[in-house]
């Protein structure tokens, strides 16, 4: 079965590496278990060729994360209460939602979420696209819910400059964020998270590259 676990100070260990793709969405040749670099200096990306050692790259995460806590944006939508979290920590800026419907999400206005502009098929668009996970959406009166790809979808995607996507692939580490998932989830790639082994969208802050 494959499962990513995360190396003490190294890289990140992926057993009966599934679907592993690049930022084009071509397979990566890849041995049975695999080595991916999550300290972000390996000359081999996405595998791990020991640059970490050099580098004295820790794995741990910082004791807490400023940005782990959920923020509510409630609307009426289509006859429908609809509230949208999103959890700032598990955010890496993919962009998503802006693309998918900018009239709910936009970061040039105040509140930047605002339900009440799209329609409820939108906005489940919007939260079914988002990679890693920092949205969610409840209507009416129910929970918080992720939407998002099938268990049939088996995956490891290298975004570009960015983090590596996982669908459905087994974790062993602590899920940290409010309302994480695990079916889909970011992990770390630039070595400079402060939610390692996830992405916190420091590789955006950064301007983290491929050839750094």
């Amino acid at each position: 079965m494959s499962a990513i676990k995360p190396t003490p100070d190294g890289p990140l260990m992926v057993s009966e590496v599934p679907d592993l793709r690049d930022p084009d969405g071509y397979p990566i040749a890849s041995k049975e278990t695999a080595f991916l670099c999550r300290c972000g200096a390996s000359k081999n990306k996405p595998f791990c060729d020991g640059s970490h050692k050099a580098i004295g790259f820790s794995g741990e995460p910082d004791a807490e994360h400023p940005r782990n806590k959920p923020i509510a944006y409630k609307g009426h939508v289509d006859g429908v209460d609809v509230t949208v979290s999103y959890t700032p920590m598990l955010c890496t800026h993919a962009a998503e939602c802006q693309r998918l419907q900018k009239s709910v999400f936009s970061p040039a206005r105040k509140p930047w979420i605002q339900p009440e502009n799209g329609t409820l098929a939108g906005i489940r668009a919007v939260v079914f696209a988002c990679p890693s996970g920092a949205l969610s959406m409840s209507e009416g009166d129910g929970a918080p819910q992720q939407l998002g790809p099938d268990s049939t979808t088996t995956e490891i995607r290298v975004e570009k400059n960015g983090p590596y996507a996982v669908r459905n692939v087994p974790l062993e580490a602590t899920f940290n964020g409010a309302n994480a998932s695990e079916q889909k989830y970011m992990l770390c790639r630039c070595g400079a998270s402060k939610n390692k082994p996830f992405c916190d969208g420091t590789h955006h802050d950064i301007k983290w590259k491929d050839d750094a």
